[in-house]
C-alpha cells in the first residue's frame, strides 16, 4: 500500500513538474492581461551585532538588502506608470490572492526569494538572475532578461527593459 502510494505521488510530482513550459519572450496575450509586479520583501536582522567574519558579511548584506528594497519599492511605484497595460503591485507572499481578482501574469525573479542573503557568496563571483513572466493559471515561464545582482534593486531598468520588449512585439 505504502509504495503504491509512493507511485502515484511520484506520477503526480512528475506531471506536475513537466507540465510547466518555458517560452523566450512575452506572452502573446500580455497586452489583454494584468500582470503583477513584485515589491522587495525587508528581511528581519536580529539586533544582536554577529562575531564571525562570515556572520557580519551576511548581516551587511542584509541591511543593504533592506536599504536597496526600499529604494527598489520606491522605483517601482513611479516607474510602474511607464507600463503600458494593466498592472498591480503585491508582495512575494501575498500575490496569489490576486489571481481571483483576474490577474494572469508576475514579473518573477529568483532575486526576490532572498535566499542568496543568507550566505556568502564565493568571493569574485557577481550573480545573475533571471527576470520572467511567470503564467499563474499554468506555470509557465516566459523569460525575457538577465540581470546582474549589481541592477536588480534597479526597478527604473526593469521596467525600461520590459517597456522596450513590449515596443517591439506590439
Amino acid at each position: 500500500m505504502l509504495r503504491s502510494i509512493a507511485l502515484s505521488f511520484l506520477s503526480f510530482l512528475s506531471i506536475s513538474v513537466f507540465a510547466q513550459k518555458e517560452y523566450n519572450g512575452l506572452p502573446d496575450d500580455l497586452r489583454e492581461q494584468k500582470i503583477i509586479f513584485l515589491n522587495y520583501e525587508p528581511i528581519n536582522i536580529p539586533e544582536e551585532r554577529p562575531k564571525g567574519e562570515v556572520e557580519k558579511y551576511i548581516f551587511t548584506r542584509k541591511k543593504q538588502h533592506n536599504r536597496a528594497a526600499e529604494q527598489a519599492n520606491n522605483y517601482l511605484r513611479t516607474s510602474a506608470i511607464e507600463y503600458p497595460f494593466k498592472y498591480a503591485i503585491a508582495g512575494h507572499d501575498s500575490y496569489t490572492k490576486l489571481v481571483g481578482a483576474g490577474y494572469k501574469y508576475v514579473l518573477e525573479s529568483n532575486s526576490f526569494d532572498n535566499e542568496r542573503l543568507m550566505e556568502s557568496p564565493e568571493s569574485g563571483i557577481l550573480l545573475i538572475y533571471d527576470f520572467y513572466i511567470k503564467d499563474l493559471t499554468t506555470g509557465d515561464i516566459y523569460l525575457l532578461f538577465k540581470l546582474d545582482e549589481m541592477k536588480v534593486y534597479d526597478y527604473r531598468l526593469i521596467i525600461k527593459k520590459l517597456n522596450k520588449l513590449i515596443k517591439k512585439k506590439f
